[in-house]
């Protein structure tokens, strides 16, 4: 030991050990947080390389799809006045997007015009990488998301309400025009019942 030179008490070294980690646990939080504030809410794959869905957009995470995974177009089924919307749409202009609007109402209800609308954007062949969105990625987005279940997967109409409560879905009385929507979709396509599938790789949360 050399001379002058005393250790630091054991309760100081434990002190400045624990500081340690709370400053590195408090960087890791800091950057899980600023990956997460990039990727929309509810942002989830429908389609690999084709097809996804989520909540509101910011500018920023929009041209965080447009790098990864290559979104090249976005259906906004938001009040197009609406300042984030104006901000959207700007920021899909700038980095070379087509923007799309089919404005709904918050509870998700539609008129067979809106509904036909989607559809239309949604089967339009060779159509770019799309990204559908509202506020919350479920009630809006859950629409569009089951209209394109149903007449594009073939998928039954218990099937598409499973995945929208596993989003989200409250289901409640309010969203009856929803849920009928999708059952005429589902009868104008002869879908039978059918257990509702799993979440697999054309599912899963986009990193």
């Amino acid at each position: 030991m050399r001379p002058g030179w005393s250790p630091l008490p054991r309760w100081t070294t434990r002190a400045v050990a624990l500081a340690l980690l709370a400053g590195v646990g408090a960087l890791g939080a800091g950057l899980a947080w600023h990956v997460t504030s990039l990727t929309p809410k509810r942002f989830t794959e429908v389609v690999p390389g084709k097809l996804y869905r989520s909540g509101a957009v910011t500018p920023a995470q929009l041209e965080r799809l447009v790098a990864e995974p290559g979104i090249r177009r976005v259906i906004s089924l938001l009040d197009p006045a609406a300042p984030q919307s104006v901000a959207e749409r700007e920021a899909a202009a700038r980095l070379g997007l087509v923007w799309e609007n089919v404005p709904l109402r918050g509870d998700g209800s539609s008129t067979p015009a809106d509904r036909e609308r989607i559809l239309t954007l949604l089967t339009e062949p060779n159509a770019p990488p799309t990204l559908v969105h509202c506020a919350a990625g479920v009630n809006r987005t859950g629409l569009a998301i089951g209209l394109y279940r149903i007449h594009c997967q073939g998928w039954s109409y218990e099937a598409v309400l499973d995945e929208m409560r596993r989003i989200g879905f409250e289901d409640r009385d309010k969203h009856e025009n929803l849920r009928a929507a999708l059952r005429e979709a589902a009868a104008s396509r002869g879908s039978t019942p059918s257990q509702s599938p799993q979440l697999g790789p054309s599912e899963r949360k986009s990193p």
